[in-house]
């Protein structure tokens, strides 16, 4: 029997007994079985490689591809132009293939720049067998119970410290409510006009103005009893004659006089009005001024030389209210009071303070008193003489 006729598809068991050989093995299908797998393997990696690649059409991809067009695309008339090469294009979707052929790296930079989570390296086969296999099957892990010392669990909400008090609700600014404060009317604070570009009829107007403000308040005060005897309403002085009582009046009550002028001022500061750029204006006759001193000096013309009626009606209404204020601050009964002055809070401290004093004194003195009079009352040491009583 020739061998080398031997027909394969013959029976192996005739070979093997009549060589006494084993047969070859074919390598030839492991060979191409590896060969299968290294095809796979590459293939996973080109895919991972190429996912969110140029020609990526995924939503986030598209985003990021329209982004990077408004980038680098401008609109020439009814075309597009390239900025980085210059060509231009019928459409968008032309446009885009060019940017996905010719500027790929520029457009995958790009999407690692805005987007880098798109690229993240995924977990292995091997990373997440090996994770599965440290898995704890302890009773915390299982129940995912919340963790003492960790606030971001339980969903995020954690125990916080108390806010701090809103500022109004803190003992300073309680304090500082409490405390009384005094505010100064509008006019304390403000300055008389000055007499620089007054002329000499000016300032004789105001020596009258003075005078006639004088005169009025002494005949106020002057109260005729008789022909021979008349009296000041402030003092409740005699005197032979009126002109006497006048002239008494303005030399030893000159306070008195300076709280009327106070008035008069306060009435001098709400009619005048600064109006630019016209200057200032009498908001009783709305006649305008070039400066402040003219227009007092115009009020107090028109209330005390002219006797203007509109002018005095104006002035007697702002006197009557505001020389009153203070006996208005008594509620009735002479002993609660509210809404004080300022001056009326200080004249009421001195009063007090006067009043302490004078007990303190008094009753040093009534206790000196009983013990002169305790020491003198005392019995000699020998005893007094009884005397019986005859009266009765």
């Amino acid at each position: 029997m020739n061998l080398l006729d031997y027909d394969s598809d013959g029976d192996e068991e005739i070979l093997k007994t009549a060589t006494g050989l084993k047969k070859p093995v074919d390598a030839a299908p492991k060979a191409a079985e590896k060969a299968k797998e290294a095809e796979a393997e590459e293939a996973e990696e080109s895919e991972e490689e190429e996912e969110h690649g140029p020609f990526c059409n995924c939503s986030d991809c598209e985003q990021l591809m329209l982004r990077f067009m408004a980038k680098n695309l401008q609109t020439k008339g009814i075309r597009f132009k390239c900025k980085l090469s210059g060509e231009l294009f019928n459409s968008k979707a032309a446009a885009a293939e060019h940017f996905k052929v010719a500027y790929a790296a520029d457009l995958q930079d790009f999407k690692k720049q805005k987007n880098p989570k798109l690229f993240q390296s995924k977990p292995t086969k091997e990373q997440i067998a090996a994770a599965a296999r440290k898995q704890s099957f302890s009773r915390d892990d299982v129940l995912k119970k919340r963790p003492i010392d960790e606030d971001a669990s339980f969903g995020g909400w954690a125990k916080k410290e108390k806010p701090a008090p809103a500022p109004c609700e803190t003992e300073e600014y309680q304090q500082m409510m409490e405390a009384d404060v005094f505010v100064a009317p509008p006019w304390a604070g403000q300055q008389r006009p000055t007499d620089d570009d007054a002329t000499e009829m000016d300032k004789d107007f105001d020596r009258r103005i003075q005078e006639a403000q004088a005169t009025r308040f002494a005949r106020r005060n002057i109260l005729e009893v008789n022909k021979e005897v008349t009296r000041c309403k402030l003092c409740y002085k005699t005197l032979p004659s009126p002109k006497a009582c006048e002239q008494h009046i303005k030399v030893e009550h000159q306070d008195d006089f300076k709280k009327e002028i106070k008035i008069w001022e306060r009435f001098l500061f709400a009619t005048c009005k600064r109006q630019p750029p016209f200057g200032w204006v009498c908001k009783i006759c709305n006649i305008f001024f070039p400066s402040d001193g003219a227009t007092w000096r115009h009020v107090g013309k028109e209330v005390f030389i002219r006797l203007e009626e509109r002018h005095i009606t104006s002035w007697s209404e702002k006197e009557d209210r505001w020389g009153h204020e203070e006996d208005d601050e008594c509620c009735g009964d002479g002993m609660n009071v509210g809404r004080l002055s300022y001056d009326s809070v200080m004249q009421m401290n001195r009063a007090t303070a006067l009043e302490e004093q004078a007990k303190l004194a008094q009753g040093s003195s009534q206790q000196k008193e009983q013990e002169s009079s305790s020491s003198s009352d005392s019995e000699p040491e020998g005893g007094g003489k009884v005397v019986p009583i005859k009266e009765f």
